[in-house]
């Protein structure tokens, strides 16, 4: 059992070196508690916030966590309760691992899980540290609006316009303004004219696709860039280019609000300096919108839409249609009708997907598949989880000599850049993340037994799916149960008409642990090649084959 440090700062504008004050401060309390922290043992996050939404993107922070799921840790020393989190959700689950597991947290503020009413210490702290984010969100709101009523601006200029910092006598910053750019303001212009003479916004993207026209904030885009008819909207909608700044007007703030039922305030900011298009055309472009009744077109409800994926994009696919039957990759359409791409799969079905996988399912669970699957149990059960292991000793190995490598270039001060340190600290996490999986393998290994094996092979999990299948269940709690078995189910190709070829990956070891209520004996992914194919003939005759692929 080991005792741990972790510590944390929020943004790029406060120092690095926070982080050495934390651990100094930590290993200070550690050792007057009796305890010597080994390096391996820091765990560490920078410019990250502890709010929910960051919790994936602390890799320090995850790799705590596992290292005391692998009971390699169970205590922590933390500067103060809000370095670990400031969600009030992850702190109670922090509160039932302490309960539940043992864990020990200690900060030098006084915070003791082993001392009588830590609960209620635990919580005052979470209370406080959640006022202190709210607290935040007030300032930096404040300071916005107070940089908008002196004239300035906030955020990214939009396309058409350039960022131009004011500084004082004394280089000080104090604030931005939006200059017209001129080259990027004459495109603006004439998506205007284009829009205010009646083309679509299909037509509109497709022009500005074909000519070149480099996509706005083209590097935050996911996939390949391209102009959508969804971009032009957006631009269209924007009050910027009539001269106007609308605090609380961007989409996103808007879509928020009504989604956490709070009512927002659009406050209007004149830039006449910032127009672009009159409001004559401004207007005629954004026509009021007229109440109408909604599409069914998404199929959001839809038990397939979104579990599976495109085989060129591997975006979800939409269930769309007034029955949503329809299976379609929208953004692969939307591409090829603005000229971003030459071709997609095209439009499938619903039924063709459940047929392929109900088809799958009786197959991997009868039969010759099953005896397959069954086979490897046998094998996971005989040889544990030793190739994994293996695997990772050499990824371990890789990690180590890369760590000391940087190490060594940290040592150099002619060397000594940011871009080493957040390397330094990237692979030290990385490979604290390797090592705790080591260790639960090991852990794993252990816990498979003989009984646990035959417990599983008795197990018919085909009765619990054609259950979940058939009855009566909400779509999203299907949904999560074939979730936890589906590990990719993706639509590569229509060779014909009526014919869809869908490739299904499962994990039927970790199913079959669950519904045993058995230790995962292994991972123990197959994966099928499934052609679903229906004639004209009314009512529709299916014809269903699959095959086995061994290439995972």
């Amino acid at each position: 059992m080991h005792a741990a440090i972790y510590a944390r700062y929020s943004t790029d504008d406060q120092q690095a070196t926070s982080i050495d004050d934390q651990i100094r401060r930590c290993k200070e309390i550690a050792s007057r508690n009796g305890y010597e922290i080994d390096d391996e043992f820091i765990f560490k996050d920078e410019a990250i916030s502890g709010g929910a939404k960051s919790r994936k993107r602390r890799l320090g922070y995850q790799a705590l966590h596992d290292s005391i799921e692998a009971n390699n840790v169970r205590i922590i020393f933390t500067d103060e309760l809000s370095r670990l989190t400031r969600d009030v959700e992850e702190i109670g689950r922090l509160i039932k691992v302490v309960e539940d597991n043992g864990l020990h947290i200690i900060t030098p503020n006084g915070l003791d899980t082993r001392r009588e009413g830590w609960q209620t210490t635990i919580m005052v702290s979470a209370l406080l540290a959640k006022s202190e984010v709210a607290a935040l969100a007030f300032r930096t709101v404040r300071g916005m609006t107070g940089q908008l009523e002196r004239g300035y601006m906030i955020a990214q200029a939009p396309f058409g316009y350039k960022r131009v910092r004011d500084v004082d006598a004394k280089g000080k910053s104090q604030g931005t303004q939006w200059i017209i750019d001129e080259k990027t303001s004459e495109i603006v212009r004439q998506i205007f004219l284009w829009r205010h003479s009646g083309m679509t916004g299909n037509e509109i993207a497709s022009r500005l696709q074909a000519r070149g026209v480099p996509l706005p904030m083209e590097s935050r885009c996911k996939a390949a860039p391209c102009w959508r008819p969804a971009n032009v909207f957006r631009l269209l909608n924007n009050t910027i280019y009539r001269g106007v700044f609308m605090w609380n007007g961007s989409g996103f703030t808007q879509s928020k609000a009504k989604k956490t039922g709070k009512i927002i305030v659009q406050i209007p900011f004149e830039r006449p300096e910032c127009r672009l298009v009159s409001d004559e055309i401004w207007h005629a472009c954004n026509p009021e919108k007229q109440t109408k009744t909604r599409s069914n077109r998404g199929g959001g409800k839809h038990l397939f839409s979104g579990l599976v994926r495109c085989g060129l994009c591997d975006a979800g696919l939409c269930a769309g249609g007034k029955t949503g039957a329809s299976l379609y990759c929208p953004q692969c359409e939307t591409l090829v009708r603005v000229g971003g791409q030459k071709d997609w799969i095209g439009y499938s079905s619903t039924a063709a997907a459940m047929k392929a996988l109900t088809y799958v399912l009786e197959k991997l669970f009868t039969g010759e598949v099953c005896e397959i699957f069954h086979e490897r149990l046998r094998e996971r059960l005989e040889q544990g989880p030793r190739v994994e292991m293996e695997n990772l000793k050499i990824e371990i190995s890789s990690k180590e000599s890369r760590l000391n490598q940087v190490s060594r270039l940290l040592l150099d001060p002619d060397l000594d850049t940011p871009e080493f340190r957040m390397e330094f600290v990237a692979q030290n996490n990385a490979l604290l993340i390797l090592r705790t999986r080591f260790q639960s393998l090991k852990r794993r290994e252990k816990e498979a037994s003989p009984e646990t094996l035959a417990q599983q092979l008795a197990t018919n999990p085909l009765e619990v799916l054609t259950k979940v299948l058939t009855g009566a269940q909400p779509v999203y709690k299907v949904r999560a149960v074939l979730k936890r078995l589906i590990q990719s189910f993706v639509l590569v190709r229509r060779p014909k008409r009526g014919t869809s070829v869908f490739r299904i990956v499962l994990r039927p070891g970790d199913f079959v642990a669950e519904i045993s209520e058995t230790s995962v004996l292994g991972p123990v992914p197959l994966a099928f090649e499934v052609a679903a194919s229906v004639g004209a003939a009314r009512p529709p005759q299916w014809s269903v084959t699959a095959r086995l692929i061994d290439d995972l």
